[in-house]
């Protein structure tokens, strides 16, 4: 037995991590191994629950019990496998070596191919949008001009009738009899100086009968909000078109997942952090804590465990029906002792509800934001390369704020369950699976 594990080649007792044969190797769901220390390691430098071989995401962390038919395996091809000559092993290492960087160059090209069919995909995708939006808008332009026009076209037909109806009047005026006026001096006799006679226009007609033209008027500017109007109507289009738009990016942001893990220690003395870490509530009595300089003295606020210095992550909270909220990202450096401004020039991208029901962002000055639906579940992804920390009501897909910012320090994501409000807030905030529900 021993002879004949010692003929097995090296490969299937190294782990891919650390690249040596299996130290207390653990096998996980996806059936790949490793050593128990170097995955720890791994998930814990990367903030994932991946595997780090085939990349399947797993919804929970699994469990870690070493795998002792395979280390038993494994304990006996250490001790039984031949000696190979230094120089030997030397041009194994160096052919591993290659075939690595091989293996690695396919995969960036295979990588780059797929990037080149998501570029491709998302231009036909905006192609496809923003032409359907400019028909629309012409199609919409064209209503409105032909609105105006049609109605200037009645208006002058009005006119017109007006006109002649005015013209009628005259004329039936100028049919009626005309007579010198007796009453007035001079009617009577011929004006030697003028050789003219004068004379009254005397109407038959009564009062009554005639129109009263100073209460006829026309309006001289008719399309007061034509325009604006029209514009609303396209850009109810274009929210209608971003909230599905919304729905599909946060599907896709599904993939950045990872896990979140509350940080006791930095939990104010009113907060009470669960055993498992994922939920925060207010609980209205100061306990007595050791002073730690990462914990918070003045605000009821929490960081995570876990920091973000690169790439894309993603995390849900339930808000469920709470009142008062707080939640976003934060700067490594930032204040928590005493009293702080919560904006991004202190290193807070975060969002909030306010007991009066309002919610904002925490910019500088605040930002009121009007949601057409309370979120539940607020979603949060950071995109830390490209700057953004985006919120989504993970419910509908629809997303709420983005924040654009240059960041330079690790971020940690932040929670704050607000006061108790007399009992109507003592809900926890949880952080809930990553994954969107739509």
């Amino acid at each position: 037995m021993a002879s004949t594990i010692s003929l097995l080649p090296e490969k299937p007792f190294l782990c891919s991590l650390c690249r040596d044969i299996f130290t207390s190797p653990v096998t996980i769901p996806c059936g790949h191994s490793f050593c128990l220390s170097c995955l720890s390691q791994y998930w814990t430098r990367h903030q994932s629950k991946y595997c780090p071989h085939c990349r399947r995401l797993f919804s929970d962390r699994p469990d870690l019990s070493v795998n002792h038919i395979l280390a038993e395996v494994t304990e006996k091809y250490r001790k039984t496998r031949q000696q190979k000559p230094p120089d030997e092993e030397l041009v194994i290492d160096v052919e591993q070596m290659i075939q690595e960087r091989l293996q690695k160059i396919e995969r960036l090209k295979y990588a780059l191919g797929l990037q080149k069919n998501s570029h491709l995909r998302e231009v036909r995708d905006s192609q496809k949008v923003f032409s359907a939006l400019v028909q629309a808008m012409e199609k919409n332009h064209k209503a409105v001009v032909d609105a105006i026009e049609g109605r200037q076209r009645e208006e002058e037909k009005k006119v017109e009738a007006l006109v002649k109806e005015i013209e009628q009047e005259i004329q039936t005026l100028k049919k009626e009899t005309t007579e010198p006026d007796p009453q007035v001096p001079g009617n009577s006799e011929q004006d030697d100086d003028t050789n003219q006679v004068t004379v009254t226009i005397v109407s038959t007609m009564s009062p009554s009968e005639m129109k009263d033209w100073s209460k006829v008027t026309i309006e001289t500017d008719p399309c007061v909000g034509v325009t604006r109007r029209a514009l609303a109507d396209i850009m109810e289009k274009i929210k209608v078109e971003v909230n599905r738009l919304s729905k599909s990016e946060l599907k896709r942001i599904e993939k950045y997942a990872v896990d979140v893990n509350l940080s006791a220690k930095t939990a104010h003395p009113f907060l009470s952090v669960s055993e498992d870490r994922k939920q925060v509530r207010h609980t209205d009595k100061l306990r007595e804590l050791p002073d730690n300089p990462k914990r918070f003295d003045r605000v009821a606020n929490v960081l995570a465990k876990e920091s973000l210095s690169g790439g894309r992550c993603y995390w849900e909270v339930e808000v469920g029906e709470k009142i008062e909220w707080n939640l976003g990202v934060v700067s490594q450096s930032i204040n928590r002792k005493g009293k702080f401004t919560v904006c991004p020039a202190n290193g807070f991208w975060t969002l909030s509800l306010k007991a009066g029901g309002q919610f904002i962002a925490n910019t500088s000055p605040v930002t009121s934001l009007a949601l057409e639906q309370r979120p539940r579940k607020v979603g949060v992804f950071l995109d830390y390369t490209e700057g953004r920390v985006s919120f989504y009501c993970a419910e509908s897909g629809v997303h709420i704020y983005t924040f654009t910012d240059t960041f330079t320090d690790r971020l940690y994501p932040f929670f704050s369950p607000g006061r108790l409000h007399g009992g109507k807030n003592d809900a926890p905030l949880i952080i809930s699976s990553c994954f969107c529900s739509i």
